[in-house]
């Protein structure tokens, strides 16, 4: 088992997490989760950054 620690947060928070998990989960694995999903949005939105800044784009029916 990993070493594990403590941390505080509110009832409303508490309640969040419990909603978002699945029959099972710890909060970890729901922390987990949600931090996966954060970083793939962040890739994402990199990402689309870059196409939107691409000035040049050349059709599909001229190559």
């Amino acid at each position: 088992m990993r070493d594990t620690t403590t941390i505080q947060v509110d009832k409303e928070l508490r309640d969040i997490l419990k909603r978002i998990g699945r029959k099972g989960d710890t909060y970890s694995d729901i922390i987990r989760r949600l931090i996966k999903k954060v970083e793939y949005i962040k890739f994402m939105e990199e990402q689309y950054e870059i196409v939107d800044n691409e000035k040049e784009w050349v059709s599909i029916d001229e190559i």
